[in-house]
């Protein structure tokens, strides 16, 4: 199954803050350091990207703006909602322990930069979950409280845990629920943290 990582939450920044928050993320990082710290993480196998430049790119028949970063950071904001893609597979952020911290770790530094409350981790495809992407276009153009509750109500309950998303059977595996992330203070990611250990 070709399963990326992805995760949503919501945000309210015009056009004009958008591209604000790109300059600011190309010129004081600092400034975000649970993001740089996953950049930093992975620059090792994105050498490539040692500038560490993020673009913007507007789409207006899709209603959308993307924001592009350094080692395969996508960000993809409708009017309501942040759509964080990443070339991460699923897989691997639901069994693999490091990459789910690592995750964790970005999607709550992008959490707090849009001022979100929560963030919904679902495939980025070929699971029922997924569909949630539809509602972030502009004939759509969803809230993320619209995006939980159809979760709730066509895909029931969200997973007490990251893990118990994934379902091992005799010959595959498969990907079964979604996962709504609070941070709560004791799993809150601390900048300072060696994700490396």
């Amino acid at each position: 199954m070709g399963m990326d990582f992805t995760a949503y939450m919501s945000h309210s920044l015009k056009e004009t803050e958008i591209i604000e928050l790109c300059n600011e993320l190309n010129e004081n990082s600092t400034r975000f350091p649970l993001i740089r710290e996953f950049i930093d993480t992975l620059l090792p196998f994105n050498p490539e990207d040692n500038v560490r430049k993020w673009r913007t790119s507007v789409d207006r028949s899709d209603g959308t703006i993307s924001l592009a970063g350094p080692c395969g950071i996508s960000l993809t904001l409708s009017e309501k909602v942040c759509y964080f893609h990443h070339y991460f597979r699923w897989k691997g952020f639901l069994v693999d322990n490091e990459i789910q911290q690592l995750l964790r770790s970005v999607s709550y530094g992008f959490m707090k930069t849009f001022k979100s409350t929560f963030v919904i981790y679902v495939p980025d495809n070929a699971a029922r979950e997924s569909a949630i992407m539809d509602f972030i276009w502009e004939d759509e153009n969803k809230d993320i409280n619209y995006i939980r509750e159809w979760l709730l109500e066509n895909c029931g309950l969200p997973k007490n845990n990251i893990n118990d998303i994934y379902k091992e059977y005799e010959d595959y595996w498969d990907s079964e629920g979604y996962y709504i992330d609070y941070f709560n203070e004791n799993d809150e990611p601390n900048k300072s943290s060696d994700l490396n250990s």
